[in-house]
C-alpha cells in the first residue's frame, strides 16, 4: 500500500513529538512507530469523562498528547469523586488496569480540550508477538512511569505521619 507523501509526513512528525515523551524514552523512532500505528487517537472535550472509578473496559492505557487531565477517586464516604491529581501532555493514565486487568482504580476528566493515544492490552499483545523488543522497551517505559508515580506518593506520605 502505497501512502500519499503528505500523509507520511504526518506520521512522521507524530512520530518526532512523541520521541520526547518518557513513556517512549528508551524505544528508537521505528519501535514508536510500531506502537503508534496501533494506538488509536481520541479527542476529549472539557469536562468529557474517560472513564470513572470501577469501570470494568477493556483495561486501555492512554498517553497524553496534549490537554490536561483530573484523576477523581471516589473517598470511602461514599461521597462525589475528588480530584486526586492531574495528567498532561506526555504523561500516561491507566497503566494499572493496563497491567492487572481489573477495574479502573480512579476516574478521569478532561480539563480542557485534549488528544490521547489509546494502546490497548490487545495491540501490545500484538507487539509482544511480532517485536518482542518493541514491547520489552514499552513496558520498561511503563514502569518508570509508574516507579516515578510511587516515589512521589511516598514523598506525599512524609509529610502526612
Amino acid at each position: 500500500m502505497m501512502m500519499e507523501p503528505a500523509q507520511k509526513q504526518a506520521i512522521l512528525d507524530k512520530v518526532h513529538g512523541l520521541k520526547d515523551l518518557h513513556i517512549f524514552s528508551k524505544m528508537n523512532e521505528s519501535m514508536i512507530f510500531e506502537v503508534m500505528k496501533r494506538c488509536e487517537t481520541q479527542y476529549y472535550a472539557p469536562g468529557d469523562m474517560v472513564f470513572s472509578e470501577g469501570d470494568v473496559d477493556d483495561h486501555s492505557l492512554y498517553i497524553v498528547v496534549s490537554g490536561e487531565f483530573e484523576v477523581l477517586v471516589i473517598p470511602q464516604s461514599g461521597e462525589a469523586p475528588v480530584p486526586f491529581s492531574c495528567a498532561g501532555r506526555g504523561l500516561t493514565f491507566g497503566e494499572i488496569s493496563f497491567l492487572d486487568a481489573q477495574p479502573r482504580s480512579a476516574g478521569l476528566k478532561a480539563l480542557e480540550a485534549a488528544e490521547v493515544l489509546r494502546f490497548t492490552q490487545q495491540d501490545y499483545m500484538k507487539v509482544l508477538a511480532q517485536q518482542p523488543e518493541t514491547a520489552a522497551r514499552f513496558m520498561i517505559g511503563v514502569a518508570e512511569v509508574l516507579s516515578r508515580r510511587l516515589r512521589g506518593a511516598n514523598r506525599r506520605l512524609k509529610f502526612v505521619s
